[in-house]
C-alpha cells in the first residue's frame, strides 16, 4: 500500500498520508509510536487504517506483555497482518489460547525470541507450530508455564537445535528425565534458567556441564535437591560462567562457591558476611560534655 501520487510541487501541502508510507513513515515515524498509539491512529480514518494495518506487516518484533488493555479483538488485528514478526512477547496474557497463539505462530515462521511467561491459558498444543515451523528460534522464555510437560520438552529437543536461551523457571512438571536429554541437544546454549523445580538434581546440571560449553548464565534457584558436587562440576568445565543464581539451594555451600566466587557473580552471599553483622559492635557513644 501506497499513498497517492501528488503532482503538486508545492511540499508544503503535503499531508502526513501522502509521505512515502515505505520508506518514511514506516521507517522513522510510526516506530516512535506505541503499540497501543498505533492502535489509536488507526481508529482516526479508512487511510490511517490502512496506513497501520501496512505497518504492521512491516514489523519485527510486538510486545503486548506492556499493554493491560490489549485484548481479543486487537489482537485479531495482529493476527490478520503480522508476518514477519521475530520477536514476540506475549507475557501474562490471561486471554491468550491455544487457537489464538497458534494462529500467530503459522503465520510467523522466522520467530527467533518468544516469551510467554504466565500464559496460563494454552497448552502443550498451542507451542506446536514453534517447534516444528521455526527454525530460527534462539530464545524460549516460559517462565511460570505450569502447563509445560516433559513431551513437549523432548519435542523441542527433537525438532530445535540452536537454542541459545530457555527460561523453563517454576515449570513444575519438568524433572531430571527430560531435561538432561533436552540439554544433550543443544551445544549452543548460554542461558539456562531451571528455579524452582523441585525435582531437578546434581544430574541435570551434570548434563549441562557435559553438553554446554558456552554456558554464561545459570539459574537454580530454589531447586533443593542441587548440591555442591553439581555445581562443582559446572564451575569446573563451563569456563564462560559469568553469573550464577543459587539461593534457597540448602544444599550448596561454600564449598563449591568459595573458587567460584573470584571469577563470576553468584547471588548468594558468603556465610562470613553474616557472622560479620553478627558480630558488629555498636559505634561508640559521643557526649558533648562541655559545658
Amino acid at each position: 500500500m501506497y499513498p497517492k501520487e501528488n503532482t503538486d510541487c508545492n511540499v508544503t501541502n503535503l499531508t502526513l498520508l501522502e509521505l512515502s508510507w515505505e520508506d518514511i513513515l514506516c521507517e522513522h515515524v510510526l516506530p516512535l509510536l506505541s503499540l497501543k498509539d498505533c492502535f489509536r491512529l488507526r481508529t482516526v480514518s479508512r487511510s490511517f487504517r490502512q496506513l497501520i494495518d501496512f505497518y504492521l506487516s512491516t514489523i519485527k518484533e510486538v510486545n503486548i506483555a506492556c499493554c493491560k488493555s490489549f485484548n481479543k479483538t486487537a489482537y485479531a488485528v495482529l493476527l490478520q497482518n503480522c508476518q514477519k514478526l521475530q520477536r514476540l512477547n506475549v507475557s501474562r496474557c490471561s486471554w491468550l489460547n491455544n487457537k489464538l497463539f497458534s494462529a500467530l505462530l503459522h503465520n510467523n515462521p522466522k520467530l527467533v525470541h518468544v516469551t510467554l511467561s504466565g500464559c496460563l491459558g494454552i497448552t502443550d498444543a498451542a507451542l506446536q507450530p514453534l517447534i516444528v515451523s521455526c527454525h530460527s528460534l534462539r530464545s524460549l522464555r516460559m517462565q511460570g508455564c505450569h502447563w509445560l510437560g516433559a513431551g513437549c520438552v523432548e519435542a523441542l529437543a527433537l525438532h530445535q537445535k540452536n537454542l541459545e536461551e530457555v527460561d523453563f523457571t517454576s515449570c513444575w512438571a519438568l524433572g531430571d528425565s527430560c531435561l538432561v536429554p533436552f540439554l544433550q541437544n543443544f551445544s549452543k546454549l548460554r542461558v539456562l534458567c531451571i528455579a524452582n523445580i523441585y525435582s531437578v538434581t546434581d544430574a541435570t546440571l551434570y548434563a549441562a556441564a557435559g553438553n554446554c560449553p558456552f554456558l554464561e548464565h545459570l539459574n537454580v534457584r530454589g531447586c533443593w535437591r542441587v548440591t555442591d558436587n553439581g555445581i562443582r562440576v559446572v564451575g569446573e568445565y563451563c569456563r564462560n560462567l559469568s553469573s550464577l543464581l543459587v539461593s534457597d539451594c540448602v544444599y550448596v555451600s561454600e564449598e563449591s562457591l568459595g573458587t567460584l566466587r573470584q571469577r563470576l557473580y553468584v547471588d548468594k552471599p558468603h556465610y562470613s558476611h553474616y557472622y560479620q553483622l553478627m558480630n558488629a559492635q555498636p559505634p561508640p557513644l559521643l557526649l558533648n560534655l562541655q559545658i
